[in-house]
């Protein structure tokens, strides 16, 4: 596996952990916004690891369907790896059903539009 996947999975897996963590010694509001924020954490590292991606590998202009690939690649299986941590540490806390499409809506989101910036955004011409 590659270190530019893995050392972002890796930070995931630290921030699940810590935000999941969280439901067992804070009070539940300050828990929900530890985990929160975490989760925000976990969509920079993301963010972060496909621009990298994108100018490493010199995506062109144009190039949406590398583009979308990256972003997708960089972002979902970080988020994976960020929830189930955090499941397996809030003794059951996260386990919100209405939590998942949400969280896996804001990764869309994100994933979206770093593959919108980094494709338009490129200094690489076709």
């Amino acid at each position: 596996m590659s270190p530019v996947l893995l050392i972002p999975l890796v930070v995931s897996a630290i921030l699940g952990a810590i935000g999941g963590s969280a439901f067992r010694w804070a009070v539940p509001q300050q828990a929900w916004n530890i985990f929160i924020a975490t989760f925000l954490w976990t969509l920079i590292a993301a963010a972060g690891t496909a621009i990298g991606r994108f100018a490493v590998e010199r995506v062109r202009r144009g190039q949406w369907r590398r583009g979308l690939w990256i972003a997708h690649v960089q972002s979902f299986p970080l988020t994976t790896v960020f929830l189930l941590v955090a499941a397996l540490v809030s003794a059951g806390a996260v386990l919100v059903p209405e939590l998942v499409p949400i969280v896996y809506a804001a990764t869309l989101v994100v994933a979206l539009s770093v593959a919108a910036l980094g494709v338009l955004g490129s200094p690489y011409v076709k």
